[in-house]
């Protein structure tokens, strides 16, 4: 699972009423798996939003950032966006951030979110080119972090039938989820975790997982449910092979 995140840190930081909206966006607690789009002078837009002035740890934290710096696209300025979230920024920030959305337009196999407009919508259309996408906007002046947003993305565990053992459901036979236990599901959840973390684009609820369990020496399938919810079983090999072959080639099996 990729995030891809376009921060508009201008707006966050200048005015004398944003200190809750800095601090919901908490750039410096995403996970491994969160990507930064950034223009390229990224020292001087922190510079000049006073981060340096409000405390120089965070300044040099976000300084060090392990951030993409865009190259600027000269097609960027044409980029559609519905509602418009720029039309009132100074010019310079306009451009930074049409930028900024045009590398998210196309950053493949990702959830895309833009932090920064205050609005009540929680999606932005994005369009050029005769390309189409709704991405997801974040409001940093709401009640929730970036991080609790971030959050709701990742997947729960409810096992209904599959379980440590093989067994009859009926005159059905239910495969095991070997790592699965009713009274202990830290093992399990972590499987999942990694499945989630190694899939390599956007996750939906119609995305299935996998990964290797190297305690049981199995792969694992986690089909999907609503609301990010998912359910693991065991899975052969072969199996393996046809629904995740990236998956059996990084475990070398």
């Amino acid at each position: 699972m990729r995030i891809s995140i376009a921060p508009y840190l201008p707006i966050i930081v200048q005015r004398e009423d944003d200190e809750m909206a800095f601090e919901n966006l908490c750039l410096l607690g995403l996970p491994q798996y969160v990507t930064l789009y950034v223009a390229g002078d990224w020292d001087e837009i922190l510079l000049e939003s006073n981060v340096f002035l409000r405390s120089y740890e965070t300044y040099r934290l976000l300084l060090k950032l392990p951030v993409i710096e865009m190259n600027v696209e000269n097609k960027a300025v044409h980029i559609k966006i519905d509602p418009d979230i720029i039309s009132e920024l100074p010019q310079k920030n306009q451009d930074t951030v049409k930028q900024q959305l045009f590398a998210l337009l196309f950053a493949e196999h990702s959830k895309k979110i833009f932090a920064g407009a205050n609005m009540d919508s929680s999606k932005i259309l994005l369009s050029s080119d005769h390309t189409f996408e709704e991405i997801n906007n974040y409001n940093p002046y709401g009640k929730i972090t970036l991080l609790d947003l971030i959050d709701t993305y990742l997947p729960r565990l409810e096992q209904l039938k599959h379980y440590h053992n093989n067994r009859k459901l009926g005159v059905k036979n239910v495969s095991a989820f070997s790592a699965y236990y009713k009274n202990d599901e830290e093992y399990a959840k972590s499987l999942l975790s990694l499945a989630f973390d190694e899939y390599p684009g956007d996750v939906n609820d119609r995305t299935y997982l996998y990964t290797y369990d190297k305690k049981y020496k199995t792969f694992v399938e986690f089909r999907p449910g609503r609301n990010n919810v998912y359910h693991g079983m065991d899975i052969s090999l072969e199996e393996a092979k046809r629904k995740s072959p990236d998956i059996v080639k990084k475990y070398h099996k």
